[in-house]
Protein backbone atom coordinates (compact mmCIF):
# COMPACT_ATOMS: atom_id res chain seq x y z
CA UNK A 1 0.00 0.00 0.00
CA UNK A 2 1.09 3.06 -0.60
CA UNK A 3 1.34 6.29 1.56
CA UNK A 4 -1.45 8.26 -0.76
CA UNK A 5 -3.49 4.79 -0.45
CA UNK A 6 -2.77 4.71 3.35
CA UNK A 7 -3.62 8.18 4.07
CA UNK A 8 -7.19 7.71 2.35
CA UNK A 9 -7.36 4.47 4.33
CA UNK A 10 -7.24 6.29 7.70
CA UNK A 11 -9.08 9.23 6.66
CA UNK A 12 -10.73 10.04 10.40
CA UNK A 13 -9.34 7.61 12.12
CA UNK A 14 -5.75 8.86 12.83
CA UNK A 15 -4.21 11.65 14.46
CA UNK A 16 -1.86 14.53 14.02
CA UNK A 17 0.92 14.82 17.34
CA UNK A 18 3.29 16.73 18.15
CA UNK A 19 7.18 16.05 19.70
CA UNK A 20 5.73 17.34 22.90
CA UNK A 21 3.08 15.96 23.22
CA UNK A 22 -0.17 18.00 22.16
CA UNK A 23 -2.89 16.71 19.79
CA UNK A 24 -2.57 18.82 16.39
CA UNK A 25 -5.96 17.23 14.96
CA UNK A 26 -7.75 14.62 13.12
CA UNK A 27 -6.94 13.27 9.72
CA UNK A 28 -9.95 13.61 7.96
CA UNK A 29 -11.26 15.24 5.19
CA UNK A 30 -14.44 16.94 7.06
CA UNK A 31 -14.72 20.25 6.56
CA UNK A 32 -17.02 20.72 9.75
CA UNK A 33 -15.37 18.51 12.34
CA UNK A 34 -13.90 20.43 15.04
CA UNK A 35 -11.12 18.20 15.29
CA UNK A 36 -9.69 17.68 11.48
CA UNK A 37 -6.86 18.94 10.39
CA UNK A 38 -9.23 20.01 7.30
CA UNK A 39 -11.40 22.29 9.06
CA UNK A 40 -9.87 25.99 8.11
CA UNK A 41 -11.83 27.73 10.36
CA UNK A 42 -10.80 25.31 13.35
CA UNK A 43 -7.82 25.29 16.09
CA UNK A 44 -6.70 22.54 14.25
CA UNK A 45 -6.93 23.36 10.72
CA UNK A 46 -7.55 27.30 10.74
CA UNK A 47 -4.36 29.87 9.35
CA UNK A 48 -4.94 30.94 12.59
CA UNK A 49 -5.96 27.75 15.04
CA UNK A 50 -3.32 27.55 18.22
CA UNK A 51 -2.72 23.95 17.41
CA UNK A 52 -2.82 24.24 13.34
CA UNK A 53 0.56 23.40 11.17
CA UNK A 54 -0.80 25.92 9.16
CA UNK A 55 -0.80 29.18 11.58
CA UNK A 56 2.28 30.64 10.36
CA UNK A 57 3.26 32.11 13.52
CA UNK A 58 2.73 29.42 16.18
CA UNK A 59 4.62 26.77 17.52
CA UNK A 60 3.41 24.31 15.34
CA UNK A 61 3.38 25.75 11.68
CA UNK A 62 5.55 28.18 9.44
CA UNK A 63 9.30 28.26 9.13
CA UNK A 64 10.10 29.32 12.61
CA UNK A 65 7.73 27.07 14.50
CA UNK A 66 10.01 25.04 16.75
CA UNK A 67 7.32 21.88 16.45
CA UNK A 68 6.25 22.75 12.84
CA UNK A 69 7.20 20.40 10.12
CA UNK A 70 7.80 23.30 7.26
CA UNK A 71 10.39 24.32 10.03
CA UNK A 72 13.83 22.86 7.68
CA UNK A 73 15.67 22.71 10.85
CA UNK A 74 12.87 21.21 13.09
CA UNK A 75 14.60 19.07 15.82
CA UNK A 76 11.49 17.13 17.07
CA UNK A 77 8.67 17.33 13.83
CA UNK A 78 4.78 16.46 14.29
CA UNK A 79 3.82 12.54 13.38
CA UNK A 80 0.82 10.78 12.52
CA UNK A 81 -0.37 8.35 14.95
CA UNK A 82 -2.81 5.41 14.12
CA UNK A 83 -3.79 2.59 16.22
CA UNK A 84 -1.85 3.85 19.31
CA UNK A 85 1.75 3.80 17.18
CA UNK A 86 3.31 6.77 14.75
CA UNK A 87 3.45 5.75 11.46
CA UNK A 88 4.56 8.76 9.41
CA UNK A 89 6.57 11.95 10.22
CA UNK A 90 5.40 15.01 8.80
CA UNK A 91 8.83 17.48 8.25
CA UNK A 92 9.94 19.16 5.88
CA UNK A 93 13.49 18.70 7.36
CA UNK A 94 15.67 16.66 4.34
CA UNK A 95 18.00 15.30 7.66
CA UNK A 96 15.40 14.28 9.97
CA UNK A 97 16.36 10.76 11.07
CA UNK A 98 13.10 8.83 11.54
CA UNK A 99 14.09 5.73 12.61
CA UNK A 100 12.31 4.05 9.56
CA UNK A 101 9.15 5.23 9.60
CA UNK A 102 8.12 7.50 6.68
CA UNK A 103 8.24 11.04 6.23
CA UNK A 104 5.54 13.15 4.07
CA UNK A 105 5.73 16.71 3.39
CA UNK A 106 3.11 18.55 5.39
CA UNK A 107 1.54 20.37 2.00
CA UNK A 108 1.29 16.78 0.77
CA UNK A 109 -0.71 15.68 4.21
CA UNK A 110 -3.18 18.48 3.83
CA UNK A 111 -3.48 18.22 0.00
CA UNK A 112 -4.35 14.55 0.76
CA UNK A 113 -7.34 15.74 2.89
CA UNK A 114 -8.44 18.62 0.62
CA UNK A 115 -8.60 16.89 -2.40
CA UNK A 116 -10.95 14.14 -0.58
CA UNK A 117 -13.13 16.96 0.70
CA UNK A 118 -13.60 18.57 -2.94
CA UNK A 119 -16.80 17.96 -4.61
CA UNK A 120 -16.32 15.06 -7.45
CA UNK A 121 -19.19 17.27 -9.44
CA UNK A 122 -16.61 20.15 -9.31
CA UNK A 123 -13.80 17.76 -10.45
CA UNK A 124 -16.16 15.86 -13.75
CA UNK A 125 -17.14 13.20 -11.18
CA UNK A 126 -13.66 11.71 -10.96
CA UNK A 127 -13.05 9.88 -7.87
CA UNK A 128 -10.86 10.96 -4.94
CA UNK A 129 -7.66 8.46 -6.23
CA UNK A 130 -7.95 11.08 -9.52
CA UNK A 131 -8.61 14.07 -7.33
CA UNK A 132 -5.48 13.16 -5.34
CA UNK A 133 -3.27 12.14 -8.25
CA UNK A 134 -3.77 15.66 -9.95
CA UNK A 135 -2.66 16.83 -6.87
CA UNK A 136 0.46 15.12 -6.52
CA UNK A 137 0.86 16.24 -10.34
CA UNK A 138 0.02 20.25 -9.50
CA UNK A 139 2.33 20.39 -5.89
CA UNK A 140 5.32 18.49 -8.34
CA UNK A 141 4.97 21.41 -10.52
CA UNK A 142 4.35 23.85 -8.15
CA UNK A 143 7.78 22.62 -6.64
CA UNK A 144 9.64 22.55 -9.61
CA UNK A 145 8.66 25.96 -10.55
CA UNK A 146 9.86 27.09 -7.61
CA UNK A 147 13.22 25.72 -7.77
CA UNK A 148 13.51 26.87 -11.36
CA UNK A 149 12.93 30.66 -9.94
CA UNK A 150 15.22 29.94 -7.38
CA UNK A 151 18.14 28.39 -9.17
CA UNK A 152 17.20 31.44 -11.95
CA UNK A 153 18.68 33.80 -8.91
CA UNK A 154 21.69 32.58 -8.67
CA UNK A 155 22.93 32.46 -12.73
Amino acid sequence: MSILEFLIAINGMAQLWSADNVCLGLLSSNQHDPNSINNLHGIYGGYQGIYSIRNSVGMYGGVCGIHSPYNISCLNPPFVLYQGQPVLVVTRNAYFQTNGIPVIDPDFLLGVYAQLASSPQMLHNSTPMDRINESVRNTMESINNAGAIVASMFH
